[in-house]
């Protein structure tokens, strides 16, 4: 598969043709000859097999593709000039703002291989053997990036290099930037007919089993060469592999508010608790059941400093029943069916998320009326996410779903 980070100073080069019109200009902005210019764009458009620029007389005018090359190519930009550590700041709202961003001007492939390599193993010889090349290669490089970026990236000590916040912040913009040029390339793709690509989702516990499993089936039943993971984890440790590009989307339970400002969150439907055992528990089918006579019973916990922890404390709190010391808690839908089918302990969880295991006669919901302030499910994504056309279809496919489930009349009585 095409990579284009392996080609970012053509990029570069397309990218200021887009902007400025002609290979004249471009070349000006860039301090290059026009005739290098050309060449870079030639040969640009030979190894994608496409033409991204018209020419005529009054200059060179981007192609669909070339537009849509060149606007992916910008943004990747953008996130590199945001973390110049020079002081200057770049938002990208101008076309050619990262032309004054030394880092964002002349970085390359090597030299963002050459940091993922020492973030991940705080050695410069381990690097080089990671990567192929020599120590005294990976010391040059990463003094060419100390240098291009204006900061230190890396703390050396006798227990090896660790790396400093510039230096984190600096890994974290090329990530982006990375996947902002994987996802060029499956654009580039699309205009040809064909969908590659892989979109990974993260999603939390107890919240998304029979959205996610509906929606993956309608979108690969639209685009079948399209790869999905799901990965699921915590709150935090999710957010964190979205800001840093790991991951592409987070589905599940939302918070009030988000801690960072680089992601945003958008609601998809509220759920609502309720109790929920195995199907022969003492009292599956007991239809006089208030929750006086939920006292003296095991529960299988929320996880703290979670929306299904809140509304858990919450329906107690309106029982009039204090919060159980039982220490068990689970973070794995899967444990949590496991330890219902084999004991008598509760768990308040989304009939939603478990409604086939009701379905099937294997979990049942108690009748008692479960008071909390609903969940709100919904998805998080990087602010200013520009998603692919198969991205695109997998967020129409989440909300699309979701009505669905909103207005399902068999999930609205599933709830006392």
């Amino acid at each position: 598969m095409l990579q284009l980070i392996d080609h970012l100073r053509s990029l570069r080069v397309a990218c200021a043709v887009d902007a400025c019109g002609s290979s004249v200009s471009a070349a000006q902005v860039l301090h290059l000859s026009q005739s290098s210019v050309v060449r870079a764009i030639q040969a640009l458009e030979r190894i994608l097999d496409g033409v991204l620029f018209d020419r005529s007389g009054r200059g060179m005018a981007a192609t669909d593709v070339g537009k849509a090359l060149a606007l992916r190519t910008r943004r990747a930009l953008a996130h590199i000039a945001s973390v110049d550590g020079r002081g200057r700041k770049f938002n990208g709202s101008e076309r050619l703002a990262w032309t004054g961003s030394r880092l964002a001007a002349t970085v390359g492939a090597r030299h963002m291989a050459v940091l993922s390599a020492l973030a991940n193993t705080a050695s410069e010889t381990a690097s080089a053997s990671l990567l192929g090349i020599s120590q005294s290669a990976v010391h040059q490089t990463l003094a060419q990036l100390e240098h291009m970026s204006g900061a230190a990236l890396f703390q050396r000590g006798r227990k090896g290099l660790r790396v400093t916040e510039a230096g984190e912040s600096v890994s974290r913009a090329f990530k982006l930037a990375l996947a902002e040029l994987e996802q060029a390339g499956d654009e580039l793709a699309a205009h040809r007919g064909v969908v590659q690509g892989r979109l990974v989702i993260g999603t939390l516990p107890f919240s998304t089993g029979r959205l996610l499993s509906e929606v993956v089936d309608k979108v690969l039943a639209v685009h079948s060469g399209l790869g999905i993971t799901i990965v699921d984890g915590t709150y935090d440790a999710l957010l964190h592999q979205l800001r840093h590009a790991d991951i592409d989307l987070l589905v599940g339970a939302l918070r009030p508010s988000l801690p960072v400002s680089d992601l945003q969150q958008e609601a998809l439907f509220l759920d609502r608790l309720a109790v929920v055992v195995r199907a022969s528990h003492p009292l599956a089918h007991r239809t006089d059941l208030g929750w006086h006579d939920l006292r003296e019973q095991s529960w299988i916990m929320p996880m703290p400093n979670t929306p299904a922890q809140t509304a858990f404390e919450q329906a107690l709190q309106v029982a009039a029943i204090a919060v159980p010391a039982d220490a068990l808690r689970v973070n794995s839908a899967l444990m949590m069916q496991a330890l219902l089918a084999h004991s008598d302990r509760l768990a308040l969880m989304s009939a939603r998320h478990v409604r086939r295991e009701i379905d099937a006669g294997l979990l049942v919901v108690l009748d008692v009326p479960v008071r909390h302030a609903p969940r709100t499910i919904g998805m998080v994504y990087r602010s200013g996410y520009l998603p692919t056309p198969a991205a695109q279809c997998l967020l129409d496919a989440l909300r699309s779903v979701a009505r669905d489930i909103a207005d399902d009349p068999q999930d609205a009585t599933s709830y006392k």
